[in-house]
C-alpha cells in the first residue's frame, strides 16, 4: 500500500494550473540537470489534460522543495525562488512547451517532486481556451473545476478544483461525497486533515486540499485510479 500511495502522489501533484511564485524560462539542460542532481524518474505517462493530449514525467527527490529548487535554480543559472513558494519554470522549444513544477510532498515529509509536464503549442492553447471538465467516474465535489486529466493507459482519472471553504472544511465535506459514494477511507489514515486516502475495490482515490498563501482560495486536488502501480 505504501509503494501505491507513493506513486499515487506522483500522480496527483501533476496539475499545471498551481498558482506560482516563479515562472522562468529554462534551457535545454533541464532534465539533465535533474538526473544529476539525484532525481529518480517514478512517473512517465501520456495524458489528456483539459481534453487536449500531453504528457507527463515525475522526478522524486528525497530533500525539500526549497533545497531542490535552489538547487535547481543554481544548476540552471537562474534566480533562487523563495523557500516558501512553489516554483514553476517553462521553456518553449519549437512547437513545444514544456513547463517544470517543484511541488512538496502533501504528506509534508521532506521529499518533494519535480513534474516535467508538456504539450505542442497548439495543444495547450487548446486546453487553456476550455472549461475543464469533471472526469467520468469521480464522485462531483462542490468545487469550481480548474484543470483534469486523464490516462487510460493507467485508468488513471484526476481534477483539481477551487473552492472558498477552508482546506480542512474542503476535505472534510469531501470525504463525506466520498463515503456516500461507497468509498471507504484507508488505514492507518495519514497525519493530516487535508490529506486523505480511499478505496472502493480495486480502486484508489488520494484526495488532497491545499490554500493559497495570496488569494486565500482553496485548491482541492482527487486522483482515483484502478488496479496494481504500473
Amino acid at each position: 500500500m505504501r509503494s501505491n500511495v507513493r506513486t499515487l502522489l506522483c500522480c496527483l501533484l501533476l496539475a499545471p494550473h498551481l498558482h506560482a511564485e516563479v515562472f522562468w524560462r529554462i534551457p535545454k539542460t533541464a532534465d539533465t540537470a535533474l538526473l544529476q542532481m539525484g532525481g529518480t524518474r517514478v512517473y512517465a505517462s501520456e495524458v489528456q489534460l483539459n481534453g487536449a493530449p500531453g504528457s507527463l514525467t515525475a522526478y522524486a527527490f528525497a530533500a525539500s522543495l526549497s533545497s531542490v529548487g535552489s538547487d535547481l535554480a543554481g544548476r540552471l543559472g537562474l534566480p533562487r525562488p523563495s523557500p516558501f513558494a512553489t516554483t514553476c519554470m517553462t521553456h518553449a522549444e519549437k512547437d513545444q512547451l514544456s513547463q517544470l513544477y517543484v511541488l512538496p510532498s502533501p504528506a509534508g515529509q521532506e521529499a518533494c517532486l519535480v513534474l516535467s509536464f508538456k504539450q505542442t503549442l497548439s495543444d495547450f492553447a487548446r486546453s487553456q481556451a476550455r472549461q475543464a471538465p469533471w472526469p467520468d467516474g469521480l464522485p462531483v465535489l462542490n468545487a469550481t473545476p480548474l484543470f483534469s486529466a486523464v490516462c487510460a493507459a493507467t485508468r488513471t482519472t484526476f481534477v483539481t478544483a477551487e473552492t472558498p471553504a477552508a482546506p480542512e472544511a474542503a476535505v472534510q465535506e469531501a470525504a463525506q461525497t466520498l463515503r456516500a459514494a461507497g468509498w471507504a477511507e484507508a488505514t492507518p489514515a495519514p497525519a493530516s486533515a487535508t490529506f486523505k486516502l480511499f478505496a472502493a475495490g480495486k480502486k484508489q482515490c488520494v484526495l488532497l486540499a491545499v490554500r493559497h498563501p495570496q488569494t486565500g482560495q482553496t485548491t482541492i486536488s482527487l486522483l482515483q485510479r484502478e488496479g496494481a502501480t504500473p
